[in-house]
């Protein structure tokens, strides 16, 4: 979806540039912290559903949909969609840094055109799968919209580790695009040599570095089995 986003986002960051130029630096900062901050709301929710599954759901496959249990507790209780839900949340914030409000509108409608077709084949698998299990839970439950109101609790204890396991990629990703989408608006649009860059937004680079680094160690504890959580 990003890449289908290029060519608008290069006008965006235009229009970024042009908000630093009149509202200054630090306005600017405050305002990609802020960005952080929502996009860190999507990890944490995608956290918080990762932490309480079993094994052999809730994965991040690309391919055919499966599935060895039908999560209805949890953040599953409130919203069928707890992980998609959750990305275009992480996915708001990286729009909502380019300070263009058209960016955003148009972000949110090709973000939903994607994934309600992806949504639509994993409920037609899980409807297949579980049959009057799914329905009655997919009737009594939004798909996209939470309803606090319908929380159970889940099954499962929280599994840091499976989260740690699980979530690395978002982090970095956090990290790459917010310092990317700093750097083209600056140094790139902006002109600012990138040896001046790296003095005058080093809080930015100490945010790529931290994020990047932490979560390259996490990836490589995962393939060294060191986050394993029996039955996650």
């Amino acid at each position: 979806m990003p890449l289908v986003l290029l060519p608008a986002l290069y006008f965006a960051l235009l229009q970024m540039a042009q908000f630093e130029q009149r509202w200054g630096k630090q306005v600017e900062n405050r305002w990609l912290v802020f960005c952080v901050c929502v996009s860190a709301l999507g990890l944490l929710t995608r956290s918080l559903t990762v932490g309480f599954v079993p094994a052999g759901t809730s994965g991040r496959g690309q391919g055919t949909p499966s599935a060895s249990t039908l999560n209805t507790l949890g953040m599953y209780s409130i919203v069928r969609s707890p992980l998609y839900l959750a990305n275009g949340v992480m996915w708001l914030g990286v729009a909502l840094a380019t300070t263009s409000g058209w960016f955003v509108v148009v972000s949110v409608l090709v973000y939903w055109l994607y994934i309600e077709r992806v949504i639509a084949a994993e409920e037609a698998f899980l409807e297949t799968q579980f049959g009057d299990a799914f329905r009655s839970w997919a009737q009594s439950t939004p798909c996209f919209l939470p309803r606090p109101s319908l929380w159970r609790a889940p099954a499962m204890t929280f599994s840091l580790r499976t989260v740690l396991r699980r979530e690395h990629s978002g982090l970095i990703a956090v990290g790459v695009v917010f310092t990317l989408i700093e750097f083209i608006s600056n140094a790139l649009i902006q002109g600012e040599p990138p040896a001046r860059w790296l003095v005058t937004d080093r809080a930015w680079v100490i945010f790529f570095v931290v994020t990047v680094l932490s979560g390259m160690s996490l990836q490589m504890m995962k393939k060294g089995h060191w986050l394993d959580a029996a039955g996650r």
